[in-house]
């Protein structure tokens, strides 16, 4: 909380002082030489924007960053602040403003911001050698000698890390830490003792369940020594004490940028909707004509936590699909070696004339948006799928049931139908490893040139 508050007086004081050394460079404070108005609103826009960025890049939520990364999150805040200030002045033509004093805030407050960073990271490192606003930590598995010099960094509260001890089924003791227990007593030490971070040393057993364990109680994760099999999760790198070590990727949705994520999926479908609403008059009624049956169709499918929720979309195939299918596919093993690699069929008898063309166009899935209304889905995300799909994605499947999934994602502007199942998870594991606001953008931004363009699409 500590480093919360004064992390954001300090950005917001340093572009304040930034505003104000620019006017004296520029202008000398002879505030009669320019339009207050404007530079009001200029300076106004410029912190706005700059204290956004900052907050969904999670510069006020990780206490743990180190200055490098501070720096190259602030670097990244003033570059978009002053690009989307000069984009929104050019369409209001908003150019009562000096390029020069803009030069002067953005030289000076990036300046400002890395001085007090650097000096907010000095005074937490105080406050953490004298025990505030530590992590309670926890060693899984063997500890070694080559574990010392890594722990011992920790007992100083460089990092704000507490070790509190270790777990092992080994039962010896050491003079710098303590055993708390076996590794059967995991569960009762983490609740004992709220751990947030644990450290896995050496090969245990159950490193599996209890890396489950910890992804549902927002648990931080480190492999020391290859301790966990890097092919099963996503991993990424950090240095502590000049050692790399691996970190789990805290693969899910929340927090700030969660909430605004939810918010643009409100926003966007509902307006989207509203624009839409005489398309899908028209769609509903070709559908109603060409055959019969109902206008809707209702799909089971995995959501977020695994539970099942019914996607909405233009009905594109016969009433009697599913019995159809399932004759198809008893009849011709070819079909059902397909079916069963992909669940779709490349040449589908059941779709009906209308259904190829809202398949070939996307059209058939215009009522998800009244699912990420609901917020059964998100407009990007991972692909909804079955039940029985999940075993497809192995490992993997732990982490897609942690995010919402979406109408549109990677795959889905990457070639579709034209990229097979494993591209598909991979795909999927890459959106939900590296996920952010701005991700989200870029895929929205360009789902529609790859649905005009039909890449994959049948």
């Amino acid at each position: 909380m500590w480093y919360r508050k004064w992390s954001i007086v300090s950005d917001i004081s340093a572009l304040i002082i930034a505003f104000i050394v620019a006017l004296y460079l520029r202008f000398n404070f002879n505030l009669s030489l320019i339009s207050r108005r404007w530079y009001l609103s200029t300076f106004i826009i410029l912190l706005a924007l700059d204290f956004l960025i900052l907050y969904f890049k999670g510069l006020y939520d990780n206490k743990h960053m180190t200055l490098f990364n501070q720096i190259t999150i602030v670097i990244d805040g003033m570059v978009y602040s002053v690009f989307i200030y000069l984009f929104i002045s050019y369409f209001t033509k908003m150019t009562n403003f000096s390029r020069l004093t803009l030069i002067y805030i953005f030289i000076t407050g990036l300046l400002l911001q890395i001085i007090f960073k650097s000096i907010l990271l000095y005074l937490q490192i105080k406050r953490y050698k004298k025990g505030l606003d530590l992590t309670n930590a926890l060693i899984l598995g063997n500890y070694s000698n080559e574990l010392r010099k890594i722990v011992s960094k920790f007992m100083s509260h460089e990092y704000g890390i507490n070790v509190l001890g270790y777990l092992s089924d080994d039962d010896v003791n050491f003079s710098d830490i303590k055993r708390l227990g076996s590794i059967d007593d995991f569960d009762d030490v983490v609740e004992k003792y709220n751990i947030k971070t644990i450290f896995i040393t050496s090969k245990i057993d159950n490193v599996d369940e209890i890396i489950n364990k910890c992804l549902s109680k927002y648990i931080c994760v480190y492999s020391v020594n290859g301790s966990i099999n890097m092919t099963n999760y996503p991993m990424e790198i950090e240095i502590i004490d000049d050692m790399p070590i691996l970190k789990l990727k805290e693969v899910f949705i929340g927090g700030p940028e969660g909430h605004v994520k939810r918010l643009i999926d409100f926003i966007l479908s509902f307006i989207a909707i509203i624009i839409l609403s005489p398309l899908f008059i028209i769609l509903a009624a070709l559908i109603k004509v060409t055959s019969p049956g109902p206008v809707f169709f209702k799909h089971k499918r995995l959501g977020l936590n695994g539970k099942i929720i019914e996607i909405y979309k233009f009905r594109s195939m016969v009433i009697n699909a599913q019995e159809i299918l399932d004759k198809l596919l008893g009849e011709n093993p070819e079909l059902r070696k397909e079916y069963e690699e992909t669940y779709k069929l490349k040449n589908d008898p059941r779709i009906t004339k209308i259904g190829k063309f809202l398949r070939k166009t996307s059209l058939d899935e215009l009522p998800q948006l009244f699912n990420v209304l609901k917020g059964d889905l998100s407009l990007v995300g991972p692909r909804p799928i079955v039940l029985k799909e999940i075993n497809k994605y192995g490992e993997y499947g732990k982490f897609l049931l942690r995010v919402p999934p979406g109408v549109t994602g990677l795959w889905q502007i990457s070639g579709r139908s034209d990229v097979d199942y494993d591209e598909r998870v991979e795909m999927d594991m890459q959106y939900i490893s590296n996920w952010n606001i701005w991700l989200d953008l870029n895929i929205l931004f360009k789902t529609i040139p790859a649905v005009l363009k039909k890449d994959g699409a049948y």
